[in-house]
Formats: structure tokens, C-alpha cells, sequence
């Protein structure tokens, strides 16, 4: 059959059954339009268009993430400690600070004064009673005596009172373990 001959038999073959071949046509477009609709939803990919390692987590729906999260696992162990930071500049120097007292004197059993600031009387003036007077006023100031002694030691059950006289002097009594007025040396701090 020559090349002719060939066109003339396809053309005589289309004119007498185009109407069956149109219908043809259209039977086959709609049933692959339909499985396309019916298998695949709107905006949906099959596996064949996707490029393996393409897809993003963004990419997946709100199920599929969720079903990618397992459990949390144990808590590990605790790393190595960091190094230690540099240290940091030193600060300005602070304001100094006062003393924290101006007014104390030491007195020895017998009324010599051995340290003084701003006592400008102090003297035994009875059997275990002291007497020193300041050159402040010391009205709203508390009063503290201890036993002391610069040298030596001192192992002895005897207790220390202090009252003020006036607004600037302070009494110290002492007293033994009988409460018998007593001779001993002591310190005392007046704290303003």
C-alpha cells in the first residue's frame, strides 16, 4: 500500500466513523479526568511528581507533622562546667567609712587609764566603781564594757553594769560571783 493509498483509506475510515471515534475521545478524556479527580484532591501532588529530599516540614499538613514527633526522651547527663570568665576591672575605691566609735577608754584595776579617746576624766571612785566622763555629748548613746587587760590572762567570774550620770558621763560597776563590789580592769565603748 502505497503512501497515497494509505491517506485515502484513513481519510475514507474517519469520515464514515468520525462520530464514533469523536464519542471514542471523549469517553476515554472524561474517565482519566474523573480518576484524576477522584484519586488525587485539589492542590495535591502524587509521589511520581515529587523529588525525593524536596519536600520541607512547612510542606506537610498539620497531621503529618504531628505524627513525625515521637516522645521526649530522658534528660541527658549535665556537660563539663565552662571556663571561668575573665575577672572584671576593679571598682572605684568606696568612701570610707567611720570608726565605729570615737569615745572608748581601758582602765586597769586600780583606775590608770591605758587607752583613751575622748574621755577627758576617768578615775575609781569607790571599791569596784569607775567613773568617766566624755567630751561629747553622749545622751542618746549606748554604753558597753567587757572585762580586759592588755597582758596576762584573766580566768575570773565577775559582771560589768554600766549607767550614765548627767550628759556626758558613764559608771561602770563590777561586781564577783557574790555580788561583792569588785577591782578589775575592763574596756568600755560608748557608741553614738
Amino acid at each position: 500500500m502505497t503512501r497515497t493509498t494509505h491517506t485515502r483509506w484513513a481519510t475514507s475510515y474517519i469520515r464514515r466513523h468520525h462520530v464514533a471515534l469523536f464519542a471514542l475521545f471523549f469517553a476515554l478524556g472524561g474517565t482519566s479526568f474523573a480518576a484524576a479527580t477522584a484519586l488525587l484532591p485539589a492542590n495535591s501532588v502524587s509521589t511520581r511528581q515529587v523529588i525525593n529530599g524536596s519536600l520541607q516540614t512547612t510542606d506537610l499538613s498539620k497531621t503529618a507533622r504531628t505524627a513525625l514527633k515521637g516522645s521526649r526522651g530522658a534528660r541527658g547527663l549535665a556537660g563539663a562546667p565552662g571556663a571561668a570568665g575573665a575577672p572584671g576591672a576593679q571598682g572605684a575605691p568606696g568612701t570610707p567609712g567611720q570608726a565605729a566609735t570615737k569615745l572608748f577608754v581601758a582602765m586597769d584595776a586600780d583606775g590608770t587609764v591605758v587607752k583613751n579617746s575622748g574621755a577627758n576624766l576617768a578615775d575609781r571612785v569607790d571599791a569596784g566603781v569607775y567613773r568617766i566622763s566624755f567630751d561629747a555629748d553622749i545622751t542618746n548613746c549606748v554604753y558597753l564594757a567587757t572585762a580586759g587587760q592588755d597582758g596576762g590572762l584573766l580566768f575570773e567570774d565577775y559582771h560589768l553594769y554600766t549607767s550614765r550620770t548627767g550628759s556626758h558621763t558613764v559608771n561602770v560597776q563590777i561586781f564577783d560571783e557574790k555580788n561583792n563590789p569588785f577591782d578589775r580592769s575592763f574596756d568600755l565603748g560608748v557608741f553614738c
